[in-house]
Order: structure tokens, then C-alpha cells, then sequence
């Protein structure tokens, strides 16, 4: 996945956690390693949707899913 470099607001500590708790579910739900590409294009999918506006936990585990 290419990286983006995103100029829209901070994420708040809060949003931090909430975003890293549902990247460790999604990791652990479908058994992805954490130290590969898998991993990394997950995570930038996840902030994507959470930049784009979403905020339902699973829409955006839903969307983080989609390559």
C-alpha cells in the first residue's frame, strides 16, 4: 500500500487508544503478524477510514479489511 502523508487534525490519546484497540482485535481476529506488510497496510487503511470521518468501531474494522 502506498504511504500518504495526512494533513488533517491530531488524534487525540483517546482516539489513539480506541484505534489501537481495534487494530490488535483485527490482528489477533484474523491471525495477521504484527511486524508484516499485512500488518502495516492495515493500519494505514484503519487511519484512512478514522480520517475520512468514520467512527463506528465496526465500520471501521469492516473498511481497515477491504485491500
Amino acid at each position: 500500500m502506498e504511504r500518504r502523508d495526512y494533513q488533517s487534525k491530531s488524534i487525540s490519546p483517546d482516539e489513539v487508544e480506541m484505534l489501537s484497540n481495534v487494530f490488535e482485535q483485527l490482528l489477533h481476529d484474523y491471525q495477521i503478524p504484527r511486524d508484516g506488510q499485512e500488518a502495516e497496510d492495515l493500519a494505514a487503511r484503519l487511519v484512512a477510514a478514522y480520517q475520512s470521518g468514520v467512527r463506528d468501531v465496526e465500520m471501521l474494522k469492516t473498511l481497515s479489511l477491504r485491500a
